[in-house]
């Protein structure tokens, strides 16, 4: 996978998902689309994955062309290490969440339903073209 400052793509994933298991679906997604995997401090905090792939104000500051934020809620601590991204897309249940100020494309959806579906139809799109 790419490294998270150097990436183009940044698929991260906050406590939205819920539990560790669940990163695989943003280690699909970013493998899909040739990505790399960031987080949020929360989940990095609780041991869900390691430290080098947190987003933010105690983490790393990144700028890629697009930024995924799934299930991240949007912490000011957690914007200032990825707002200057080129295109935001943000998936998360609360649409009063402070990540859809900042966001360029919003999906107000839980992850668990739209992650799967979206990988899904990423998958067929590839198989098709390829």
């Amino acid at each position: 996978m790419a490294d998270l400052q150097e990436a183009e793509i940044i698929v991260s994933g906050g406590r939205g998902l819920g539990k560790a298991e669940n990163f695989s679906l943003i280690e699909k997604l970013a493998g899909l689309l040739g990505g790399a995997v960031g987080a949020s401090r929360a989940v990095v905090d609780a041991g869900w994955i390691p430290s080098y792939h947190q987003v933010g104000q105690t983490g790393k500051t990144v700028q890629p062309k697009l930024y995924i934020a799934c299930g991240i809620s949007g912490a000011i601590q957690h914007q200032v290490g990825m707002r200057t991204s080129e295109i935001i897309v943000a998936v998360n249940k609360d649409a009063e969440a402070p990540i859809f100020d900042i966001a360029t494309f919003g999906v107000v959806e839980d992850v668990h339903k739209f992650l799967p579906l979206f990988i899904e139809k990423l998958e067929s799109e590839k198989q098709a073209s390829g």
